[in-house]
């Protein structure tokens, strides 16, 4: 079991059911979304992610940047077993009692400071105590998605099962996140016993946890200006506009994030191997690995981004409801999110955390996190939910720009320019030609089923005549694909 858990699964594997898993964790909210803007409605949605978003806060403190430094430490220290012990103990037990400590301010913040929705806040108390039980940082670390994937999706499908039979209308927005808070308890539940098996507590000396202080607060740092504009929008949103606004905002970053959730799962894969790449000096591998993410980002990004402009309005309609008719515009103009996170990614997965430059990575966050505080504080009450976007493209661009300018060395505009451009022809190509269909036939469903396939028609063909016969780098890419898939199916056979 132990010697299982310690080997690496291999990027194509670890690829693969990051992929499902991601895949499953995504198309799940997609498919239950529909029923919960139906039977919740907004104005009870926008209360549970209000509520969450506070709890957020207090998660990422407890969390004190543990996911990226200690991906990036077990990666490196996983061939020695006493070594990764004493590692992995010594980071759990710092994390453990961070979150111990952010369980009980939230608590005395629910108590004695929140003024609404108390009840639905205080049962977020079980999210944020499930901070002291994720450990999955480990699991990245040593490369075995497929045992967080399995697990997980377990838990994932039972959730899905409990909203359906227990969610009616929007009075039943407390058992709502009762049903989420402790699907995400148990999810980091379910891996506890196996690493309880293979890695059994060891003593830690002080000395051993001080290690670890400094990194995790500069990565914590990281982690809270990104929170300030990631989640704080939505919080702002229910300060300075209306509980509704927050649920139209949540409920279109939800379609956005699923294609960036898609892009930064090639960073996710091989963040590890990136990490040791850097150890070793090997800029050579580096390139390599950013190649295949700036790749992957533009596909995926300009694919997704002008896919969902071109059908945004009649999808928010058929998907949603009439009453989130808003969403189609909201997400139009979040669309640019898609590429610049997605394409910054590969810049940070592949160079600023492998080569330990967090403090850099900081400051930018930090900038960013000024930018969206200052416009969307400033344009949320002009504006209202487009003020909150305004805010997040603008400090998102502002990273993406900073990274490119910080890592010239590594990176330069003509790498990005490249691996873009054709995908952008390509799109625009897409665009147009779903506009076209969508003029000739009514807002159904199937019609919106049909401008869908005509699009992934355009996109993929034009995609891989370009990658197939235009790019050595793709064309590469795709033949280890088709060696691949044919050793299956002979297998198979």
């Amino acid at each position: 079991m132990s010697s299982k858990l310690l080997k690496p699964d291999g990027a194509k594997s670890n690829f693969a059911f990051q992929g499902l898993y991601k895949t499953l964790v995504l198309v799940v909210p997609l498919i239950v979304s529909p029923y919960l803007t139906r039977t919740l409605g907004s104005t009870s949605l926008g209360v549970y992610t209000y509520t969450y978003s506070i709890a957020y806060y207090f998660v990422i403190i407890a969390m004190l940047g543990i996911d990226k430094y200690g991906r990036r430490i077990i990666a490196l220290r996983r061939y020695d077993r006493v070594v990764l012990r004493k590692t992995f103990w010594s980071l759990y037990l710092i994390h453990f009692i961070a979150s111990v400590f952010m369980l009980a301010a939230y608590l005395v913040y629910v108590l004695l400071i929140c003024k609404s929705d108390v009840d639905v806040a205080l049962v977020q108390a079980i999210y944020v105590f499930s901070a002291a039980l994720d450990i999955i940082w480990l699991f990245y670390g040593l490369e075995k998605s497929r045992f967080v994937a399995i697990r997980n999706a377990i838990v994932k499908l039972v959730e899905t099962v409990c909203i359906f039979c227990f969610v009616h209308d929007p009075s039943d927005v407390l058992i709502y996140t009762i049903i989420m808070c402790v699907s995400t308890c148990l999810g980091h539940v379910v891996v506890m016993p196996q690493v309880l098996a293979v890695l059994p507590p060891i003593h830690v000396t002080k000395e051993d946890m001080r290690e670890h202080i400094k990194p995790l607060l500069t990565l914590f740092l990281a982690v809270i200006a990104v929170s300030l504009y990631t989640v704080f929008d939505k919080t702002l949103l229910g300060l300075l506009s209306t509980k509704d606004n927050v649920a139209f905002y949540e409920y279109s970053d939800k379609i956005v994030r699923v294609p960036i959730t898609f892009i930064a799962m090639i960073g996710t894969v091989l963040f590890p191997r990136s990490c040791r790449y850097a150890e070793e000096n090997n800029f050579g591998k580096l390139s390599e690995n950013f190649s295949i993410c700036l790749t992957v980002a533009s596909f995926i990004g300009f694919a997704a981004s002008f896919g969902i402009a071109s059908v945004a309005d009649s999808f928010a309609v058929l998907y949603y409801g009439e009453d989130f008719a808003v969403c189609g515009s909201v997400m139009v103009s979040m669309c640019p999110l898609i590429l610049v996170i997605g394409l910054g990614d590969a810049v940070r997965s592949c160079y600023i955390y492998p080569l330990k430059h967090d403090s850099t990575m900081v400051k930018i966050v930090t900038i960013n996190a000024v930018v969206n505080l200052i416009l969307s504080a400033l344009l949320i009450p002009v504006l209202g939910i487009y003020g909150a976007v305004i805010g997040t493209v603008s400090a998102e661009l502002t990273g993406f720009c900073l990274q490119i300018w910080l890592y010239r060395k590594y990176v330069s505009v003509k790498d990005y320019v490249t691996a873009a451009l054709p995908f952008l022809v390509i799109g625009v190509i897409m665009y147009a030609g779903v506009k076209l269909v969508a003029h000739y036939i009514d807002g159904s469903i199937v019609a919106l089923i049909v401008q869908v396939a005509v699009g992934a028609v355009i996109y993929c063909g034009l995609s891989f005549v370009y990658g197939y016969f235009m790019n050595d780098t793709t064309k590469g890419m795709l033949q280890s694909v088709f060696s691949a898939l044919k050793k299956r199916i002979r297998r198979a056979g």
